[in-house]
């Protein structure tokens, strides 16, 4: 398929009456907007889902944003909603001043320009060659006003391969929920200016390798114009730079069934974020929302649970306590006041990245839903970040945790292998840790207790480990070689006495 070839599947129109909202209003609208609907019962919910882009769901009330198009095909289903007033504030976003980016002292209650954001990113990347690297990830579908997706890698070495767990950090795939797209700015100035000057900061650097693409979506974020976020839209464009009506979070593969559950192909920006897991070997990752606020964890696809849903619900927790502790009383409650929800339980979504990243390539990836606002006013920009600075870096720290090593051969050449928790993980959940190819490093992370490990790679036997202890806050090290198999269907063997193990 073409980078560029943009086929939108038409959903089935009907002539049955809109309700709900005037008709002059649907015929005027020609973007997304905001409806409401109402629920009988739970089950409604899957055929929903694939109607409109729900956003929350509280008991039978349902808010999502729906195209033109989306709402066609509601009405053709028979359902009736309502359509919500737009959010409005008092003025615009405030868009960052000329000489924002080349100031040491700049502030962050601002929104920059598309050029300042590139700008901005190229500075940290020459100003701290020894901590950064800006990686060009690929061209966004508009090719009228061209944008590009961006990463920074920020490690000790960057762009060097270590025997390190990779972090993967990205917000605004919707390109209208804007906060944390101003938060991953400010968490890459906050690791270049404070390595050397702290141990959590000096420590995470030097111990991960993170990357951050704060602006997963910058077709739909600068959809009215590269200077300003008014006109922001939720879902990608076309290359002609019109709204494809495609939604972000519902255009990756699905697990369950159809690889297009979306009905359209995938999209450049899609595309792109899928040849980067590929390519990298991600072992947690985030992705950044607005619009509610709660820590969302797989799976968001189906009702089972993960075969680590205690160690989700463990991450989501820390992060929803830490930010709920720095801010005032009611943030992070909007779904309930755990602050943490998992997907399914709150609405099904097909398509999603979260559930891509978890199932398809071994990684742990949650939804983190930063601010009930999409577009933040400018002046609240601080505050947010204020809230959720300890909760960032406690994320990253999550994955130093569980078990770590290296699989090798006898030659100490690395290996592609898998690394099964016996007894926990599952094939249907995929849900084994894979070595990094080029180092042979594995991170599997877990909470403390006993387990018992069985590696395995093509063309060796396999080899189990048995009684590893992980303790809190510490990834216990195995490190691991495998022997070539005579047979072509590798033997598995328990060794009786566990290697010894180590603590970092």
């Amino acid at each position: 398929m073409s980078s560029h070839s943009l086929v939108i599947v038409a959903m089935i129109l009907a002539a049955v009456s809109f309700v709900g909202a005037g008709e002059d209003d649907f015929q005027a609208s020609r973007s997304a907007v905001t409806i409401e609907l109402e629920i009988c019962d739970r089950s409604e919910l899957e055929q929903l889902t694939r109607l409109v882009s729900i956003d929350d769901v509280r008991g039978h009330e349902v808010r999502a944003t729906a195209t033109p198009r989306q709402l066609e095909g509601l009405r053709a289903a028979g359902w009736s909603w309502q359509v919500l007033p737009a959010a409005t504030h008092a003025a615009e976003p405030e868009m960052c001043n000329q000489g924002w980016v080349d100031d040491i002292d700049r502030s962050w209650t601002c929104y920059p320009s598309y050029q300042q954001y590139e700008a901005l990113l190229h500075k940290f990347a020459v100003d701290h060659p020894s901590l950064c690297r800006l990686v060009d990830l690929g061209p966004s579908a508009n090719l009228v006003h061209p944008h590009r997706l961006w990463a920074l890698i920020v490690s000790d070495r960057p762009g060097e391969e270590e025997n390190e767990p990779e972090v993967l950090l990205t917000s605004s795939m919707h390109g209208d929920e804007t906060t944390g797209f101003i938060l991953m700015l400010r968490l890459i100035d906050h690791l270049v200016r404070g390595y050397g000057g702290g141990s959590e900061v000096t420590a995470l650097v030097d111990e991960t390798e993170i990357w951050i693409n704060p602006l997963a979506n910058p077709d739909g974020t600068y959809f009215g114009g590269n200077g300003t976020l008014a006109g922001a839209i939720r879902s990608y464009t076309t290359s002609g730079g019109e709204d494809s009506e495609v939604d972000p979070n519902r255009n990756f593969p699905g697990f369950i069934g159809d690889e297009h559950p979306d009905g359209n192909p995938w999209w450049p920006e899609t595309e792109t974020m899928m040849l980067l897991a590929e390519t990298e070997t991600f072992v947690l990752s985030a992705n950044f929302h607005g619009g509610v606020e709660v820590v969302n964890y797989p799976w968001d696809t189906v009702g089972r649970r993960h075969p680590d849903d205690l160690w989700f619900q463990t991450l989501s927790q820390d992060w929803a306590d830490l930010a709920q502790a720095d801010s005032p009383p009611g943030y992070m409650t909007n779904v309930n006041n755990s602050g943490i929800t998992n997907g399914w339980d709150w609405y099904e979504i097909d398509g999603g990245r979260q559930d891509f990243m978890t199932f398809f390539h071994g990684g742990r990836e949650v939804t983190i839903e930063i601010s009930e606002t999409k577009l933040l006013p400018s002046d609240e920009l601080d505050e947010l970040w204020s809230w959720n600075r300890r909760a960032l870096l406690d994320f990253i720290a999550h994955a130093q945790q569980g078990i770590r090593g290296v699989v090798s051969d006898r030659d100490g050449e690395p290996l592609a292998a898998t690394i099964e928790v016996v007894g926990v993980d599952r094939e249907e959940d995929g849900s084994m840790a894979r070595t990094d190819p080029d180092i042979g490093d594995f991170h599997r992370l877990l909470l403390p207790g006993l387990y018992d490990l069985r590696i395995e790679a093509s063309g060796y036997h396999s080899r189990e480990i048995q009684g590893i202890a992980v303790i809190d806050g510490e990834a216990t090290v195995v490190d691991v070689v495998l022997y070539p198999s005579l047979v072509r269907r590798p033997s598995r063997r328990v060794t009786p006495n566990p290697v010894k193990t180590t603590t970092k």
